[in-house]
């Protein structure tokens, strides 16, 4: 029999005063997978917190697979947490997380950790978030450098890592020798594009319909996507845009629009649904994704654009150069270069779109969400196989 599998997410639940709990919609759904997957006992240990929830609502212990335990925001995991586990699944993208090995050592559990963010981008993370504040960002930086030395002896200590993504595998790969490769997205196979949507894409001569969806915040290169408009419109070229998102920039986005007489060009929308309002909107309506981030963070837009058969402009971060490179299914340009990109843009024909298109399907056809998640599954089972 599969023995108990308990889950650290990174993830918080807010508590309201009246003891309801609100949780991220895509965790709960998560958990369940998890806990249908693994086929055995599951346990799941969630810090209570305050932040912001977007796409969340109120659930019961009732209404969560397995066991539940709260601890508050700055406890301490115990070995008592952990007991009964067979394989633990933690986060080390969490500090407080890092200490997981001598309590799994205590509890007689094995101990995998997941890993998202390199040292790299973290700091790339600080330098946008904390540009106007240098002594903030100086200490932040020194204590990002002395997390990263506790980081890598808890990927040493541990018996598996599972890398979201190209630079948190090129980062950390060496420090294992039980690591396993993912690349985390919603896209499942009955979602994504069908051969006559892709021959009407194919087909159409309209403007080019180009999309960006996800958090408008700096680190996504939000900042990016109106002087990218403007450098278009300023080369005659034909094209509209729309911009699905939240967040800070969503204002500065909207003055933007009206400063610059960009309205019948540009849309903006209010966040929607991912599977039952954006993918089948990007199926049906667009042709190219503008992905201007400015980081590496292993972003699961581009394989979900991709699903959609959209191929993708993406920055030359670590992660969408390698994904680029692999897939075939997009193009890459200069972080930061608005200019570069109207032009790379601008460039590009219908026939380098529908090849670009077809291999982005192909691609995302072959790391469906089922896929990825199962290779997750089986690494967690042959982790639990380990002998002594």
């Amino acid at each position: 029999m599969t023995g108990m599998l308990v889950m650290v997410p990174s993830v918080h639940v807010v508590v309201t005063r009246d003891g309801q709990m609100w949780m991220d919609d895509k965790f709960v759904a998560g958990l369940h997978l998890f806990a249908r997957e693994w086929g055995g006992p599951t346990r799941v240990i969630l810090r209570k917190g305050t932040g912001l929830l977007p796409f969340s609502s109120p659930v019961t212990a009732a209404d969560l697979p397995g066991d539940l335990r709260l601890i508050d925001e700055n406890a301490a995991i115990t070995a008592d947490d952990l007991r009964g586990a067979t394989v633990v699944l933690g986060t080390a993208d969490d500090h407080r997380q890092l200490n997981l090995a001598p309590l799994c050592a205590d509890a007689g559990a094995r101990l995998v950790y997941a890993i998202e963010y390199p040292l790299q981008t973290r700091l790339a993370v600080a330098r946008l978030d904390l540009a106007r504040r240098p002594m903030k960002l100086a200490r932040t930086v020194q204590w990002l450098l002395m997390q990263e030395l506790r980081l890598r002896r808890a990927l040493r200590s541990a018996d598996g890592v599972q890398a979201n993504g190209f630079p948190a595998m090129q980062a950390y790969g060496g420090l294992n020798g039980n690591m396993c490769l993912y690349l985390d997205n919603r896209s499942d196979r009955g979602t994504m594009a069908t051969p006559p949507e892709m021959q009407t894409r194919a087909a159409w001569r309209g403007p080019l319909r180009i999309v960006h969806a996800g958090r408008l915040i700096a680190m996504k290169g939000t900042q990016d996507l109106i002087p990218t408009a403007i450098a278009l419109r300023d080369s005659g070229v034909e094209f509209r845009m729309d911009i699905f998102g939240a967040g800070d920039m969503r204002q500065t986005i909207i003055d933007d629009l009206a400063r610059h007489a960009l309205d019948g060009t540009v849309q903006l929308h209010e966040p929607i649904d991912f599977a039952i309002g954006l993918v089948p909107w990007m199926r049906r309506n667009a042709d190219l994704f503008l992905a201007p981030h400015r980081q590496s963070d292993p972003s699961c837009s581009y394989l979900e654009a991709m699903g959609c058969g959209v191929p993708v402009l993406g920055t030359d971060n670590r992660m969408w150069s390698e994904l680029a490179r692999q897939s075939g299914g997009g193009w890459v340009m200069p972080m930061g270069n608005p200019d570069r990109a109207a032009g790379i843009i601008a460039g590009l024909d219908r026939a380098a779109i529908a090849k670009a298109s077809a291999s982005a399907l192909k691609f995302a056809q072959s790391h469906d969400f089922h896929s990825e998640f199962r290779r997750r599954i089986d690494h967690l089972r042959q982790v639990a196989a380990l002998p002594g």
